[in-house]
């Protein structure tokens, strides 16, 4: 017996002499993930004119020239099922020609499914007749401050880049030009060309993707949360785009930051979940809400049957409920302008025009509809797909009268 104990010590003593201590948790994820990451390059075509006389117009029937310029970036991106690369929507905008390198060096020409340029999420599908490893999704609503992250993509086309830190804060509202966003903060140094890879957990499992970098301070990153991705992956791959949820309430803002809900739309979700006209809109998934922008920027991520949790205070009492989100009724949007403003429109010729109105002093009858919001307006279609999109934000109308264009401000 203590010839089998004195052996079984030896091996122990081996093995623990031979094992290496610095294949860690960190490495182990690495491995178990990597081959998922890929670099993307993508090419785009320029036309410039040119003229060698400074650009003088009077020449420029004579001496003008076109160049063509080609230009290329570089991101980061990681399979999930079917194939599909997800990366960030900057990364392949307006791109002539998308370039796939996964880990076995070779490059692939890849296509658009669609994305959505506010969240800044692209889905790829790459021209291939082979099945790449997918990456595990983790759940981005279970993340603990100071959990140790690592962050994964191919900066300035560099493969298998990686970078650790923790998790600083798991919802971190960052102001845009667009509104807002609602970031996964981290420490873990993100570089230019990580656009669009992953944020992983200990685990192996993709919690975020990779998107910005706060350029006021060092050593701050910032991923989208992987669960917007889950919530509008369906939608992206079956419609190109996502479809806006339908809330079926209406809001009036007053002056204390409270969201007033002054409608609630009849046989909608809201209305059977008990929310009355007069109760205030407190939060939406657990982030506050003070104006309709607010609940516009937050709900662009939740598509139809997407179940979302709302907290209403009626009196000085607050109360929680969940709301499945549904489909837009049909030309809710131009029910919504009639009921507000007694606007109608309709198409004469080639020209969408005011039919009636009850705000003369903006909108008169027999305006002519040119733009709604920077996008050419030719049928009833587009116009209410466009009220539609920017439902609780202010909507740019650019209307010709009488010779002369007027940009009108709405809201709903």
């Amino acid at each position: 017996m203590r010839y089998i104990l004195a052996f079984l010590f030896i091996i122990f003593i081996s093995l623990n002499t031979f094992a290496s201590h610095r294949i860690n948790d960190v490495v182990l994820a690495i491995q178990r993930i990597e081959k998922s990451v890929v670099n993307i390059r993508t090419e785009k075509i320029i036309k410039k004119s040119f003229n060698p006389f400074f650009n003088d117009p009077f020449f420029d029937d004579f001496f003008g020239f076109e160049r063509t310029y080609k230009t290329q970036s570089l991101g980061s991106g990681f399979f999930v099922d079917d194939n599909i690369i997800v990366t960030n929507y900057h990364v392949i905008e307006a791109a002539n020609k998308i370039f796939i390198i996964p880990y076995d060096n070779e490059q692939y020409e890849a296509e658009l499914i669609g994305g959505d340029k506010l969240l800044d999420i692209a889905l790829l599908k790459i021209k291939a007749n082979k099945i790449f490893p997918s990456a595990k999704l983790g759940n981005s609503d279970n993340l603990y401050l100071g959990e140790t992250v690592i962050a994964m993509g191919n900066p300035y086309g560099l493969s298998n880049s990686v970078t650790t830190g923790v998790i600083s804060n798991t919802k971190r509202i960052i102001k845009s030009d667009n509104g807002f966003s609602i970031f996964i903060q981290t420490d873990a140094l993100i570089n230019p060309g990580n656009s669009g890879g992953p944020l992983i957990n200990l685990d192996a499992e993709v919690i975020g993707i990779n998107s910005a970098i706060y350029r006021e301070a060092q050593g701050i990153g910032f991923s989208t949360p992987i669960n917007v991705l889950k919530r509008i992956k369906p939608e992206i791959i079956k419609y190109k785009k996502i479809r806006r949820g339908f809330l079926g309430i209406l809001f009036e803002e007053d002056n204390d930051g409270n969201l007033i809900i002054s409608s609630v739309e009849k046989n909608s979700n809201a209305r059977k979940s008990g929310i009355k006209r007069g109760d205030i809109l407190y939060s939406i998934e657990d982030i506050p809400v003070s104006s309709k922008k607010g609940v516009n920027y937050i709900l662009r991520s939740y598509p139809p049957n997407s179940t979302i949790k709302l907290v209403i205070k009626r009196k000085n009492d607050f109360y929680k409920t969940k709301l499945l989100l549904t489909s837009y009724p049909e030309n809710y949007g131009l029910k919504i302008f009639k009921e507000l403003y007694g606007l109608e429109f309709v198409k004469k010729r080639e020209y969408i025009v005011v039919k009636k109105s009850n705000i003369p002093a903006y909108v008169k009858r027999g305006d002519v509809i040119l733009k709604v919001n920077d996008k050419e307006i030719t049928n009833l279609e587009v116009l209410n797909e466009i009220i539609i999109n920017n439902f609780y934000d202010e909507i740019n109308f650019s209307i010709y009268r009488n010779g002369a264009i007027f940009n009108i401000l709405l809201s709903l």
